[in-house]
């Protein structure tokens, strides 16, 4: 009897697998990407406010949801930038993100694959972490990310987002706007 639920477990994995990613975007979506931008900020606190700052930044993508038609995705979205911090936020040997992750849709202007625009946008919460230290603490607070970008063939596209957070923690708030872009790979 095992061994029957167990053939029967896998053969359904197997065939949910093989149709859940049949080439169509409508269903179940997942991807990533990466890519280059600048993280522009300043730091607000006791009524004073830093100059803007900026920074070469490593980007990272992450999305998983579902696809109701070929037109329109709603996924939850990570966003991250990764950069060196400095004197003013944290210290030159820290390297920073500054993540969000929003409830997102993305708008395909054709159903038809590939070579199509899309739009993207989502809201949710934005962290600011270093996240290869152990005695610093996250910051969080809202975020919002605005964009578009070109599937250029099936299943990869170039994005171009703009992504803003204002993550704070003990009265200090960090206000962040990141232009991005990014290589993005989704299968569906």
């Amino acid at each position: 009897m095992k061994r029957f639920l167990l053939v029967l477990v896998l053969s359904l994995f197997v065939v949910s697998s093989a149709f859940g990613f049949n080439g169509v975007r409508k269903g179940f979506v997942i991807g990533g990407g990466a890519g280059v931008g600048l993280s522009s900020y300043t730091l607000s606190g006791g009524g004073i406010t830093s100059s803007r700052e900026s920074r070469f930044s490593f980007m990272t993508d992450f999305k998983i949801g579902y696809a109701p038609t070929n037109q329109v995705e709603i996924v939850y979205m990570s966003k991250g930038a990764w950069f060196q911090g400095d004197g003013n936020l944290l210290n030159d040997q820290f390297t920073i993100m500054h993540n969000i992750s929003t409830a997102s849709v993305n708008y395909y202007l054709k159903p038809d694959m590939p070579s199509t625009f899309f739009l993207s946008g989502g809201v949710g919460l934005a962290t600011l972490s270093a996240p290869f230290e152990s005695n610093v603490d996250s910051w969080s607070g809202f975020g919002f990310h605005v964009g578009g970008g070109y599937e250029f063939t099936r299943h990869y596209a170039v994005a171009f987002d703009l992504m803003y957070g204002l993550p704070k923690d003990a009265g200090v708030t960090y206000n962040g706007l990141t232009p991005r872009l990014s290589f993005v790979a989704t299968a569906f």
